[in-house]
């Protein structure tokens, strides 16, 4: 079981499935269901299709959506832990049998989009692995929101954190004799 922290509650709960690129007839997808946990935390399960990549969008209003940020791959049970704390609150699961990805680590290194960042990193940062352009602000791997000097596709090459000014061109050592 993972638990992520959406910040959003529980009482009005939407869950759907969305088929992505696929060839052919992809494989029916078993119905997701819901199991109640702690106080303003469910469990969302599902079995997973030999594969298939996971994806988890989330809404508080039905047209704003967001990536969770993780991925999920293949067969077996599929199981993860949801805290919220708003009144309105919605899932939908994305999954789809992309070819050449045939494990967990091929789905979250794969780049979907072709901007040069890493499905995982897209989701881990707010950014849709399936929109190079994602925000309104330009570009995913040409963003800089730490506004360290370094965009996020260098960021990625030279593992740093993209939020957080951590550019080690800038960092200068100064000794005082």
């Amino acid at each position: 079981m993972h638990l992520f922290d959406l910040k959003y509650s529980l009482p009005a709960v939407l869950i759907l499935a969305l088929a992505l690129k696929s060839g052919g007839d992809p494989v029916p997808q078993a119905q997701v269901t819901f199991q109640p946990a702690a106080q303003d935390t469910f469990y969302v399960d599902w079995e997973g299709v030999a594969g298939r990549t996971y994806f988890m969008h989330f809404s508080t209003n039905l047209v704003d959506w967001h990536f969770a940020p993780f991925i999920d791959f293949g067969d077996g049970a599929h199981q993860r832990g949801v805290h919220s704390d708003s009144d309105r609150f919605f899932l939908r699961l994305y999954y789809g049998d992309f070819p050449g990805i045939n494990s967990l680590d091929d789905a979250m290194y794969a780049d979907f989009d072709g901007d040069g960042l890493s499905n995982i990193f897209e989701v881990t940062y707010g950014y849709d692995p399936f929109e190079s352009e994602s925000t309104l602000d330009g570009p995913d791997a040409e963003l800089d929101p730490d506004d360290d000097g370094l965009d996020h596709a260098t960021e990625l090459a030279l593992g740093t954190d993209p939020m957080a000014k951590d550019n080690p061109m800038l960092q200068l050592e100064v000794t005082v004799d």
